[in-house]
């Protein structure tokens, strides 16, 4: 304990030096969150829910997903099916976005046209793959048409930001994405890449102003720098607490622990293309050599679950209750290493960033040594968030990467990183691809219950990723906070948050 202390002593010291006196001057009407990565852009464009995150402080989407999950209106009160390939939304009345002017049907015309276009790099653009048109009824009704049946419209929706098409068109999207102007809660003040983004509220939001006039999301990637900024009341709110700070936090009056079962899969992903890890008998000793239960304990406190040898969690429309995962068995694992040629082992490393999921690195080094231990000698490389971004655009995340994808409630959302048509994916398997296709163009709910359950047969067969944890969602604030609740998709909502 007093060795924890003296770490959170020092911590608490490199606060003080690197953002003591900014927060200092932080005025009390300022809501301060301890971010554990900071995404490398704001635009809409960009990133995955990490940059939804910050994205969604200014612009907001037709459809939204509340902290469960759960679809709720948004920019959009009601919607649809008109026919199998027609959808109908009936928009909002008296939006404005923040230059005063008023949201209407042309806006959100132009940003499916936009994120639509081929020609359009959008990192979310698969969400509403399918749709091929847009059509205004009237300035509060538009029409989105599909080439086929699509159940997943909808949801998909609530991951494209509505994007306002006088100023997008005057300035250039470039530019337009640089200082946001949307019609959400806050107005962008500064973003000042890997410190800080200061926002303020946005008086005349149509689902009321923030509780407090002002935001402010610091980059804080060290979790006992996180920890020790709370301790000094520094932070209102901090993400991703790290199990063996937990202590600290949960003895004080005035600190409170959140926790909520996070839609995140845990993985670490192989490169497939190159060996050793083009060889599935080398991927499955990995899978054997990683104890599993061990790890949730001893890395994650007991929360969250072990994966079912599936990407997957229980919660999620597609899950294989047939499936279970491999058990530890490490004899089995330098078996199929002396079978697949590598009796003698070879040398590979782990790509991972620290603080983008609950104990990322300390997960990473963990199974780092248990492979080491059946001849797989790894390494664990931790990447800053910009530099792990262009290593994801270029498809060279290196022989193994630690991420996490998010179902939000529906298999498609995370499998698509494995097919061809995410240019993100290292493995290809045509049926896993076909059945893909066809669970997310049919209406008929057994139809694709039925096809996420084969895909998640060939992913376990075929082992893409070692798929490790069902991760939790640790957050701490300050007892004078209210309003409240980690999301399960790791989004801040913090429109109703406030600090006594």
């Amino acid at each position: 304990m007093k060795r924890f202390w003296g770490a959170i002593g020092m911590a608490a010291l490199a606060v003080w030096a690197t953002i003591g006196a900014s927060l200092a001057q932080t005025p009390k009407d300022t809501l301060v969150i301890g971010a554990a990565v900071f995404s490398d852009s704001i635009s809409p464009a960009a990133g995955g829910y990490l940059t939804l995150s910050f994205v969604y402080q200014t612009w907001e989407p037709l459809v939204a997903r509340d902290g469960d999950d759960k679809l709720v209106p948004a920019l959009a009160e009601r919607w649809e099916a008109v026919e199998p390939t027609k959808w109908r939304f009936h928009l909002r009345r008296g939006v404005k976005w923040h230059d005063g002017t008023p949201f209407t049907a042309a806006d959100v015309k132009f940003t499916i046209d936009y994120v639509t276009n081929p020609q359009t790099v959008y990192a979310r653009k698969s969400r509403i793959a399918g749709v091929v048109g847009t059509d205004i009824v009237d300035d509060h009704t538009v029409e989105i048409r599909t080439a086929t049946p699509s159940a997943l419209l909808v949801r998909g929706l609530a991951d494209i930001a509505i994007e306002q098409k006088a100023t997008t068109e005057k300035l250039g999207i470039k530019e337009a994405h640089r200082k946001p102007i949307g019609t959400g809660p806050w107005k962008y003040v500064e973003w000042i890449a890997g410190d800080h983004y200061d926002l303020t509220a946005n008086p005349d939001y149509w689902g009321g102003p923030p509780a407090m006039k002002n935001l402010r999301i610091r980059s804080l990637p060290e979790g006992a720098t996180r920890v020790a900024s709370l301790v000094a009341g520094e932070t209102h709110i901090i993400e991703e607490v790290p199990v063996d700070l937990l202590p600290s936090i949960e003895k004080r009056r005035n600190l409170k622990i959140d926790a909520v079962e996070s839609s995140v899969s845990l993985v670490l992903s192989f490169d497939v293309r190159k060996p050793p890890f083009n060889d599935v008998r080398v991927r499955q000793a990995m899978d054997y050599a990683i104890d599993k239960k061990t790890m949730l304990q001893q890395m994650l406190g007991g929360y969250g679950s072990v994966l079912d040898g599936q990407l997957v969690t229980k919660s999620t429309f597609g899950y294989n209750p047939t499936i279970k995962a491999r058990p530890f068995d490490r004899a089995k694992a330098k078996a199929l290493m002396a079978e697949a040629g590598y009796a003698k082992g070879f040398d590979t490393r782990i790509n991972t960033m620290s603080g983008r999921y609950l104990s990322d690195v300390d997960i990473a080094n963990a199974a780092a040594g248990m492979m080491t231990e059946v001849g797989a000698r790894t390494t664990v490389n931790v990447l800053e968030g910009a530099v792990w971004a262009q290593l994801d655009r270029a498809r060279d995340q290196g022989p193994i990467y630690q991420v996490g994808w998010f179902s939000v409630g529906d298999a498609d959302f995370n499998t698509v990183w494995y097919t061809d048509d995410s240019k993100r994916n290292y493995w290809s398997n045509a049926e896993y691809n076909k059945l893909w296709e066809e669970a997310r163009s049919t209406l008929d709910e057994a139809a694709r219950l039925k096809a996420y359950n084969r895909m998640m047969e060939i992913m376990h067969e075929e082992l893409p990723s070692v798929f490790l944890f069902g991760l939790p969602r640790i957050s701490g604030r300050s007892a004078n906070v209210s309003g409240w609740q980690p999301s399960r998709d790791s989004l801040l909502r913090l429109h109703k948050v406030s600090v006594k």
